[in-house]
C-alpha cells in the first residue's frame, strides 16, 4: 500500500522551509540557546566565579534551554496556526480549498502538521546544543527522549488551539489574539484558579473556623493543572533534576492530597488529558471548517 502525504502538509513545507525568515528563527533560537549553555558552563568551571566546581549546574543550565524552547512553542505555535484558515479567508482562497476532495478535518490536520514540523525541526536543531550537558553528566538519555516527547504533545495541544481559533474567527489578527489568550489561560489562568482556591481556603480556615477547625481540603482543584502544559514541563523537571514532585506540593498547600496513581503519574496524565483537548479542538475545528454545515443552516 503507498502512503500518501497530506497534500496542503506538503504544499506548506515547501513553502515554509523555503522561507529566508524561518531559517533566521532557526539561527537565532540556536544562538540563544548557545549563550545560555556557555554562560551556564562558564559559571561552573571558572573559578572566579566559584571557588569550586559545581556539577548540578549542569542541570540548572539543561532546565534553562528546556524553559526556552517551552517558550518557544507557546509564542511560535499560535502565530504560525492561527493564520493558517483565517489567511486563506482572508486570500479568499479558503473556498477554492473546500471545493476540493479534501475533507475538512484532511485540511486541519494538514495545516497542524507544517506549523508543528517547523517546531520540531527547531527543537531537533537544537539536540546539539542540549547534548553538552551529557560531557558533565547529570542528565541522561532517557531525560531528553522524555522532553522531546513532551514537546511534541504540548505542540499538538498549543497547535489545534490555535487551528480552532483559526477557523471560527474570520480575521487573522484577531484569531491570534484569541488563540493567545488561549495559550495564556491554559498556562497561567489555571495556576491563578488553584492560588484563588487557595486563598479563599485561607480567608474561611482565617476568619471562619479559626484555631478550632482544620484547613480545607480544595486539592482537587489542582486536577485542573493536568491541561497545564508550563507545569507538565515543571513536574517532568523536578522529577529528573532531584526526585520531587510539583503536584505534591501543590496538593500539600491546598490543604491535602491526590491519590498515589495521580501524583506518580502526572507527566503521563497530563499528556493524556492535552491529547484530549487536542482531539476535541481538532473535531470542532473540522465541524465549524465543514461548508455542509453552513449549507444545511442556511436551508433551515
Amino acid at each position: 500500500m503507498k502512503f500518501r502525504i497530506n497534500p496542503i502538509y506538503a504544499k506548506e513545507m515547501r513553502l515554509r522551509v523555503r522561507s529566508v525568515k524561518f531559517a533566521m528563527t532557526v539561527f537565532f533560537f540556536n544562538l540563544a540557546l548557545i549563550i545560555i549553555a556557555i554562560t551556564g558552563f562558564e559559571i561552573m568551571f571558572n573559578v572566579r566565579w566559584n571557588s569550586y566546581i559545581d556539577y548540578t549546574g549542569a542541570a540548572k543550565v539543561y532546565f534553562m534551554m528546556i524553559c526556552l524552547e517551552m517558550i518557544m512553542v507557546i509564542f511560535l505555535l499560535p502565530s504560525f496556526t492561527s493564520g493558517s484558515i483565517a489567511g486563506e479567508r482572508e486570500k479568499q482562497t479558503l473556498e477554492i480549498l473546500l471545493t476540493t476532495t479534501l475533507k475538512p478535518r484532511s485540511i486541519i490536520m494538514g495545516k497542524l502538521m507544517s506549523s508543528i514540523s517547523m517546531v520540531i525541526l527547531l527543537v531537533i536543531s537544537s539536540m546539539p546544543v542540549i547534548s553538552i550537558v551529557f560531557t558533565v553528566g547529570g542528565i541522561s538519555m532517557g531525560d531528553v527522549l522524555q522532553f522531546l516527547f513532551a514537546i511534541l504533545s504540548i505542540s499538538f495541544f498549543i497547535g489545534s488551539m490555535g487551528m480552532f481559533s483559526s477557523v471560527i474567527l474570520k480575521k487573522t489578527v484577531p484569531a491570534t489574539v484569541f488563540s493567545f489568550a488561549e495559550v495564556l489561560f491554559v498556562c497561567g489562568g489555571t495556576v491563578i484558579i488553584a492560588a484563588v482556591a487557595y486563598l479563599l481556603a485561607n480567608l474561611y480556615f482565617y476568619n471562619v473556623l479559626g484555631d478550632s477547625g482544620k484547613m480545607p481540603d480544595v486539592s482537587a482543584v489542582s486536577y485542573i493543572l493536568l491541561i497545564n502544559p508550563a507545569f507538565t514541563i515543571l513536574e517532568m523537571v523536578t522529577g529528573q533534576y532531584n526526585n520531587m514532585s510539583a503536584v505534591k506540593y501543590i496538593a500539600l498547600k491546598l490543604g491535602g492530597s491526590l491519590p498515589g496513581f495521580v501524583t506518580e503519574n502526572w507527566y503521563v496524565l497530563s499528556i493524556i488529558s492535552q491529547a484530549v483537548c487536542t482531539f476535541i479542538f481538532i473535531e470542532a475545528a473540522a465541524f465549524f471548517l465543514n461548508p455542509l454545515k453552513k449549507f444545511k443552516s442556511d436551508r433551515k
